[in-house]
């Protein structure tokens, strides 16, 4: 849904909604521009939104004051209202916002923006109407005025969701003006089977005249809720209606969460309701979704693939790597949402059929394959940004946006992604960094831990090596390598595998140039290595090297040789605020840079000595300096040792790492230096070209006056 208040919050999205674009729970909906809007597609035989009044259980609000210290605002939030009430038939959200214009800044953002997917939902608007000196001004009509539009957003990221978006703009809109919008969605998901959940809260930070959810259900609905850290305090109460459970608002400003905080404890200001009992009934509820799916025709193409598996290796390892070889390269990956594509995974058979899928098809797939040739395999959904939310939330189906395979052999788990490539050989496969994961089953399984194992060696390593033999004030030789293990291999490897000779050269070199700005890439080759699966990107080019004068003195600070950085630990908001901060984990980086030096390095001093030192217990930071005649070499290594860091500790581990961060490694020039053979050419060659230029330019202006005189 496109609302312009940003107090109004909406529902978890499911794996449809999300598209595999991990991250929302509670999300913020922002306006659609207008040439975002003329840019999609219109349509005469789209659906179409009815116009009608609220149900007879809707609870219609009143128009509430403005909040206080709300002068000078853009726009001003007034009324944010979010009703549901689930039946077994099916759910209904009600969403009514009213905003007052403040200043001309607020006149963008006001047209009618809403969205919903067709084959699941019926949306009927309500109310859409200026407020102006306390005369209403409707812009509905009878409805025909609004346009309905299929923009399919993520398109340019091979991602199809079907859904609708009905738009109006409005004419004559003023400052001072109040917008009040009023709509309905009606929801069935036959894959949900009649279970029913829901998230809704405002947005962090908004400040707002009325602030109201409220959810009802009936007897036969066993409801279980819950309410994160914040502005709702949730009231249960029995009314005619059923039960309903409200939290109200008025006048208030939803506080701020923890800023650099695990996702566990960003979610704030929310209410939470769901149907299942436990995550095993989330579980259970997937799983004949995913076994229709794993079935296989008779006659099926892929028994024949498998069959073509099985006569190459007895060894089920071996037949998993096959399998799994032939899903990431043979089934292109594209994102289907439409109709019953958010919880409903596409048919083995048909993935197979028409070469392309999303990550359910290609779970579906690849399990189907995998059960062909005897080898123990289960799907399994995950969240890949915020699977610790998902370990601390209610049980729910819409927590997860991608799914992956799970095969157990010899007492171990390995991970399988059929949306990567190049994951060659199990035993390199790392497990992901999602923290908890839902095993479908028919019998149902609760969450299991997907934790990643300590990294045995680094994810990154580059190497730059600097021949400035010929001296240090003439072009330097540059060769470099770029070395990409386990899954950052897979991203490397997937993000350069669609372009064009010529427009992968281009990339990779802007990659280089990203990395060492001084560089001047020549010649560029990937590779992948068999031995261990690394994505390998070599380099031959130039470099110009700044070497600093200062009051006679020369020195060169050696790329990247600092470890540490400067994190802020300044947080905002109110809520959780000693919550840990989030880093990156497993991660694992390492440079390493080569110097070589004129006149066998006699002379040059380095300055800068090794570093060994864990911050935090969070961080290891590690860099050995050393020389040898004419090399100079400098690694500088990073690996992360944890993913959080108290916040009791936070203020010291920033000290530690901002220290070690203002220190580098330098070469000093010796303050006899004689310019090399090299450099006195280039010297004498940059004299002959200046004393020509002159000439021409003495001999240009002379040409120029007798040309005048002349006249």
């Amino acid at each position: 849904m496109k609302l312009p208040l940003a107090a109004l919050a909406l529902m978890a999205l499911p794996m449809a909604a999300q598209a595999e674009a991990p991250g929302v729970i509670k999300s913020v909906p922002q306006p659609v521009t207008v040439s975002a809007v003329s840019a999609a597609r219109a349509d005469a035989a789209l659906p179409r939104p009815l116009v009608a009044a609220p149900a007879g259980w809707i609870d219609v609000a009143a128009l509430p004051k403005a909040p206080t210290d709300s002068a000078g605002a853009a726009t001003i939030q007034l009324l944010g209202d979010v009703q549901v009430r689930f039946a077994r038939a099916g759910d209904t959200s009600y969403y009514a916002s009213a905003w007052q214009i403040g200043t001309a800044h607020g006149l963008d953002g006001s047209a009618l923006q809403v969205d919903w997917d067709p084959a699941l939902e019926t949306l009927t608007i309500h109310k859409y109407r200026i407020l102006r000196g306390g005369q209403p001004i409707d812009l509905l009509g009878d409805g025909h005025a609004i346009k309905v539009i299929q923009r399919e957003g993520g398109l340019e990221n091979a991602m199809l969701d079907g859904r609708l978006t009905a738009t109006l703009q409005p004419e004559d809109l003023r400052v001072g003006d109040v917008v009040e919008l009023a709509y309905s969605i009606g929801m069935h998901d036959p894959a949900m089977a009649g279970h029913s959940e829901y998230v809704a809260g405002p947005s962090d930070g908004v400040n707002f005249g009325r602030f109201r959810v409220r959810m009802l259900w009936d007897k036969d609905k066993k409801m279980q809720w819950r309410v994160f850290p914040g502005i709702l305090q949730p009231k249960l109460k029995q009314t005619a209606l059923g039960t309903e459970l409200v939290a109200d608002v008025i006048n208030g400003t939803a506080p701020l969460g923890p800023e650099g905080a695990p996702s566990r404890f960003k979610l704030v200001n929310a209410v939470e309701i769901t149907e299942f009992g436990d995550w095993q009934g989330v579980s259970r509820t997937f799983a004949p979704l995913y076994a229709k799916a794993v079935a296989l025709d008779p006659g099926s193409p892929v028994k024949a693939e498998a069959a073509k598996i099985a006569a190459q290796s007895q060894d089920p390892k071996r037949r998993a790597e096959l399998a799994l070889k032939l899903v990431q390269e043979q089934i292109r990956y594209l994102f289907l949402g439409m109709d019953d594509g958010g919880f409903v995974p596409a048919t083995a058979d048909q993935t197979w059929s028409r070469r392309f899928g999303d990550c359910k098809a290609k779970t579906v797939l690849l399990v189907a394959l995998l059960n062909e040739l005897g080898v123990p395999a289960r799907p399994v959904l995950v969240n890949t940004k915020q699977g610790d939310l998902v370990a601390a939330r209610l049980p729910t189906m819409e927590g997860f946006d991608h799914a992956i395979v799970e095969v157990q052999l010899g007492g171990k788990s390995y991970w399988l992604d059929g949306t990567r490539l190049g994951d060659a050989s199990l035993d390199r496969l790392e497990a992901p960094n999602y923290t908890v994961g839902l095993p479908v089953i028919e019998a149902g399984s609760p969450l299991v831990a997907i934790v990643p194992d300590p990294l045995d060696r680094p994810t990154q390593v580059i190497s730059l090596t600097l021949d400035s033999s010929r001296g240090i004030d003439v072009p330097t030789l540059a060769s470099g390598e770029m070395r990409f293990h386990g899954r950052s291999g897979s991203d490397m490897r997937q993000t350069y595998s669609g372009y064009s000779q010529a427009d992968r050269q281009r990339e990779l070199r802007k990659l280089w140039r990203n990395t060492y700005d001084f560089v001047a890439p020549g010649k560029i080759v990937t590779a992948d290595d068999p031995a261990t699966g690394d994505f390998v990107v070599t380099m031959t080019g130039s470099a110009a090297l700044d070497w600093t004068r200062d009051q006679g003195a020369r020195w060169y600070e050696m790329d990247r040789s600092r470890v540490g950085w400067r994190f802020d630990i300044a947080r905002e908001g109110e809520l959780n605020p000693d919550a840990p901060y989030a880093f990156d984990y497993p991660d694992w980086w390492t440079y390493r840079e080569t110097i070589i030096l004129p006149y066998q390095g006699k002379g040059f001093r380095v300055q800068g000595g090794d570093v060994d030192q864990t911050v935090g217990d969070l961080y290891q930071f590690h860099r050995s300096v050393k020389q040898d005649g004419a090399k100079v070499v400098v690694e500088a290594e990073t690996k992360a040792i944890a993913g959080e860091l108290p916040a009791a500790r936070a203020s010291r581990a920033r000290a530690e790492m901002t220290e070690l961060a203002s220190t580098g490694v330098y070469l000093r020039v010796p303050g006899d230096y004689e310019p090399t053979d090299a450099e006195k050419d280039q010297a004498r060659r940059e004299d002959e070209a200046e004393a020509a230029a002159a000439k021409d330019k003495t001999k240009g202006a002379g040409s120029a006056k007798g040309a005048a005189g002349d006249r």
